[in-house]
């Protein structure tokens, strides 16, 4: 299990930092841990991974991917 930063995690989805934000406001994602000193989130990077996948699959009109 890999943490990483807001900044990290859109870098390996090919999306924006504010795109991450608005997963976290909108309910899609969740930080694992939080450093309010800081104010870092930290984002598991499976969790990243499949919350990328469902919001491209709902984009494109197919809703939530189902897994055997």
């Amino acid at each position: 299990m890999r943490l990483l930063t807001a900044k990290e995690a859109a870098k390996l989805l090919g999306v924006s930092t504010s795109c991450i934000r608005q997963w976290v406001l909108r309910g899609y994602l969740r930080p694992t841990a939080s450093f309010r000193k800081r104010n870092i989130q930290l984002y598991r990077e499976d969790h990243l991974l499949e919350v990328e996948r469902e919001r491209r699959a709902a984009r494109q009109g197919k809703g939530k991917p189902h897994f055997d």
